[in-house]
């Protein structure tokens, strides 16, 4: 079975990553269609990575019958309406991060695609840099005993907010939504736990200014107590990830974002191994995952459910930040 996609929203990431990712399919999937506001964007974008039809019209994508599954790659705001609009339409959906800027909207697209039976998907690659298969793997086997505590770093480096990340309306937040929802739910992932509370700072205080730093303390449900340094504002960063044990440490280097090449050190009490680890294929193992969801009926990993857990996580993150105090996250 060969799964017909069709691509809302014609940015960077989606020209750069997810239309490559598409093709990398082979046999099991192509890009039918996409869609741009702009019509010289939409036809350049369908000529350069193999699509039949360029739209200007979401309505005219989520028509197209040979479109089973759409990616949503448009600004955050409007990954909610387009989201329940596909799943009213019959389309699966594979929508890039935060599911919605709300956490009413995230629950209502999940409750959408429950109600018509079709595979939603958020967009949270980072679950799939082979570092994170292979921690996921060794936490589960107990290798380094029950986990203790987490320490994580995402970030670009110095890299202002650009273009419609820099409207409030449109991104919802800043780093937060660009790059600490991945951390978020990465730790969700490992753990195989909820956080209950957080306590959060970014720079810009008490504001409702966009943040380009969020630093985040979270407890989860099991006890694990996790900081989270996201940010964008840092130059000399370092996107690593150290996993605190009773019976031993993980420790990831250049592994937390993608398109690096880094390493995954894991010291148990029989010693330490080193192994090389890349992201640079990242976003090809988590379309190809959503494909197969698709294709043999699965949940998808991550999930919509994921995607309204880590909205409901980011509104306690912010609202610590802005009213300097402890959240409880809902549930």
């Amino acid at each position: 079975m060969s799964v017909g996609w069709g691509i809302m929203g014609t940015g960077n990431f989606a020209g750069a990553a997810a239309a490559p990712a598409i093709a990398a399919l082979g046999d099991a999937g192509r890009l039918v269609a996409a869609v741009s506001r702009d019509r010289a964007r939409a036809d350049a974008f369908a000529a350069k990575h193999g699509a039949a039809r360029a739209y200007t019209a979401y309505e005219d994508l989520l028509a197209d019958p040979e479109v089973q599954v759409v990616y949503i790659s448009t600004p955050n705001a409007q990954h909610a309406e387009q989201a329940v609009a596909a799943a009213r339409a019959g389309k699966h959906v594979l929508c890039e991060k935060p599911l919605a800027l709300t956490v009413a909207d995230a629950r209502r697209v999940v409750d959408a695609f429950a109600r018509a039976r079709l595979r939603l998907g958020t967009h949270f690659q980072t679950r799939h840099h082979t570092a994170f298969a292979e921690t996921k793997r060794l936490l589960d086997e107990r290798a380094i005993g029950d986990v203790i505590l987490v320490q994580i770093e995402v970030s670009p480096g110095d890299a202002p907010l650009r273009g419609w990340r820099t409207d409030p309306a449109l991104a919802g937040l800043g780093a937060i939504n660009n790059i600490a929802v991945h951390a978020y739910d990465l730790l969700r992932y490992l753990l195989g736990a909820e956080v209950g509370e957080v306590t959060a700072l970014t720079e810009v205080g008490r504001t409702p200014a966009l943040e380009r730093m969020v630093l985040a303390l979270l407890r989860f449900h099991t006890g694990v107590l996790a900081y989270v340094n996201a940010n964008q504002n840092v130059p000399y960063y370092q996107p690593d990830i150290a996993i605190y044990g009773t019976r031993g440490r993980i420790v990831g280097i250049d592994c937390t974002r993608p398109f690096r090449d880094g390493e995954l050190r894991v010291l148990t009490e029989s010693g330490e191994r080193v192994a090389k680890h890349s992201s640079r294929d990242a976003v090809v193992r988590s379309v190809a995952a959503f494909n197969d969801a698709v294709v043999h009926g699965r949940e998808p990993n991550a999930s919509g459910l994921d995607g309204l857990r880590n909205v409901q996580l980011t509104d306690a993150v912010i609202a610590s930040a802005r009213e300097g105090r402890l959240v409880q996250v809902a549930s």
